[in-house]
């Protein structure tokens, strides 16, 4: 039987315990995060004003192609200089804006068990928007918050869909330029192809995982059943696939279909359009393999980065026993003893760590120059948000985040928040309100030289570097 540390609750699965909060964690700590679990597909209310990512996807979209014409001949006018900067201006304050945003919501939440998760399912459906993809560039944070957010109380079949669906996924991944080759389109244009990006991505990464039983023949066959999958914008003859739908939004495209029946895990599916590649990630989504997938990746993430074979086994169960629903797994993995662990097994990530020293430090402004701060020291430890170096996300284990170049920096980071904010707080009396009783910890931070010694000391220490 689990010992239910407040602790526990709040910085192993929550993003760090705030001063005053402890209480409201301790007096219930499996239920502080079960009746969190609801909430998580609430819109926090920095979100409110966002526009939806059809709209940004069309706005991106008309830039680039501005863009374009003033650059196609090589040379700048006068008349061109200023369209040029604004373009690079928005560039920058837009990109600037979701980064920002993003991290706020995780310093600010009430809910971070639920934040937890929602970032979880994010890094797991990765995007980057720091690749060659104007037309995504502004619409990172709509995505998470339309594909992954939205479907957080639901099954992950929603979800996967919702992902394969989305502008974003599908351009990050090079679904819109996969053709179908016996497709009409393929007939009457030469060098237009299959793009198995997506389709390899999809059974690797988002569903059964490399070891889940798939060949080469399943990736083309996935890959033909997700042709005409795009985004209503306009060709290179100027026209929009469906003039009739949402600029900048899904749309599927007929033209573009591979024709006939595929074979996908010994199955067939019969070419009904869209529902074909549904039908098929519907499937996907239900095998056993994805199920053990799925709860290998969220035992790594909340329990150890070798979690128990136990604790796995229990997760890939509940998931495969009620089809992937979503909020039964998260109050499966709630109720895992192996989560309850009190041994130091999960370093925090970069992001961890600046978001939960953030929140130990209350009344620092979340102001536009904080926030500028905080993103660019992500951005030093290579964890700003929407950047993730491949389609399979922020890794999870100590060795990357550990290494001497990581705590080197850590180290900077530590020394500038100390030197900035270290005489406005008194570590003695912060520690036991986040961090459980260590009376070498206590020792050391009592017997400090400064304040921002203290500070320093605290944030340094292990018990506040691994989530536990």
């Amino acid at each position: 039987m689990a010992t239910y540390s407040p602790f526990i609750a709040a910085n192993k699965f929550g993003l760090g315990l705030q001063p005053g909060e402890l209480p409201g964690v301790e007096a219930d700590p499996r239920g502080w995060l079960l009746a969190q679990i609801p909430l998580t597909n609430r819109q926090p209310p920095r979100y409110a004003d966002m526009a939806s990512s059809a709209t940004l996807i069309e706005m991106a979209s008309d830039d680039y192609r501005t863009r374009q014409m003033i650059q196609q001949d090589g040379q700048v006018s006068a008349d061109e200089v200023r369209p040029l900067r604004e373009i690079r201006n928005r560039n920058a304050q837009l990109f600037r804006e979701q980064t920002n945003q993003r991290l706020a919501v995780a310093i600010e939440s009430d809910t971070p068990f639920a934040e937890r998760l929602v970032r979880f399912w994010s890094n797991h459906f990765s995007i980057s928007l720091a690749i060659n993809k104007p037309t995504i560039l502004y619409a990172g944070l709509p995505y998470e918050n339309e594909a992954i957010r939205a479907n957080m109380n639901g099954r992950f079949e929603d979800m996967l869909i919702s992902v394969a669906t989305h502008p974003v996924m599908l351009t990050y991944l090079d679904n819109t330029t996969s053709i179908g080759p016996n497709s009409p389109a393929a007939q009457q244009r030469e060098n237009l192809g299959l793009n198995e990006n997506y389709a390899r991505e999809t059974l690797e990464l988002h569903t059964l995982g490399v070891d889940g039983g798939y060949t080469q023949d399943d990736v083309i066959a996935l890959a033909r059943m997700l042709t005409g999958w795009t985004v209503n914008l306009p060709t290179r003859n100027g026209n929009l696939p469906n003039p009739r739908a949402t600029t900048g939004a899904f749309v599927f495209y007929p033209a573009l279909h591979e024709p006939g029946t595929q074979q996908l895990l010994g199955k067939s599916y019969f070419n009904s359009g869209v529902q074909q590649g549904i039908s098929a990630l519907r499937d996907l989504a239900r095998h056993p393999s994805t199920a053990y997938f799925i709860a290998s990746k969220l035992a790594r993430h909340f329990i150890a980065d070798q979690p128990p074979t136990s604790a796995i086994e229990k997760l890939a169960r509940v998931f495969a026993d009620t089809q992937g629903d979503l909020p039964s797994v998260h109050q499966a993995l709630v109720e895992l003893d192996e989560a309850w662990d009190p041994a130091m097994k999960k370093l925090k990530s970069a992001e961890d760590f600046v978001v939960s020293t953030t929140r130990a430090l209350p009344g620092v402004p979340l102001s536009d120059e904080v926030l500028d701060i905080l993103s660019e020291t992500l951005a030093s430890f290579n964890q700003r948000a929407f950047t993730a170096p491949s389609p399979a996300g922020w890794p999870e284990q100590a060795e990357h985040w550990g290494g001497p170049d990581a705590l080197l920096k850590r180290v900077e980071f530590i020394n500038m928040v100390a030197g900035a904010v270290g005489p406005d707080f008194d570590a003695r009396e912060i520690v036991p309100l986040i961090l459980p009783s260590d009376a070498a910890l206590q020792t050391a931070i009592r017997r400090s030289e400064s304040q921002t010694q203290a500070l320093a000391l605290l944030l340094a220490s292990p018990q506040f570097q691994w989530r536990a």
